[in-house]
């Protein structure tokens, strides 16, 4: 049975790290949907949930290994129309990126988030690498 932990990539504490490890995804992508949510939302509630998640997780085990790099690494995609991000998601997920673009233009529209998550994924997302294996 899979168990949740603390991430060894301590950024701030972990949280992100062990939920995306524990899911399977980059913690990049867990960053960055959490950043999004909480300015999208409101930042306190999502701090005190980080905070109490941080609290409550457990540290891995004496003994206990992670799987290093197991999971597909997000990045910005070669195939740019403004900075890659689109692209980038669609490549991650395997799907078509005109239907990633849509989901940007309904956000912002609808609450107006699309920008500000953009944004955010513009700056957290690493830029595109020739030399990396994306496919995992």
């Amino acid at each position: 049975m899979k168990k949740l932990y603390l991430g060894s990539d301590k950024r701030l504490c972990g949280v992100c790290d062990g939920v995306a490890r524990f899911i399977n995804l980059d913690p990049v992508l867990i960053r960055t949907v959490v950043i999004c949510i909480a300015l999208m939302t409101a930042v306190f509630p999502v701090l005190l949930i980080y905070i109490i998640a941080a609290l409550v997780l457990p540290k891995a085990p004496e003994g206990y290994t992670e799987v290093d790099g197991a999971y597909k690494k997000i990045m910005k995609s070669e195939d740019k129309r403004v900075c890659g991000v689109c692209s980038g998601i669609a490549e991650y997920f395997n799907i078509d990126s005109t239907i990633v673009r849509l989901i940007f233009v309904l956000l912002t529209l609808w609450i107006g988030g699309g920008i500000i998550c953009y944004i955010v994924c513009a700056l957290m997302f690493p830029a595109y690498d020739p030399l990396e294996n994306k496919q995992v």
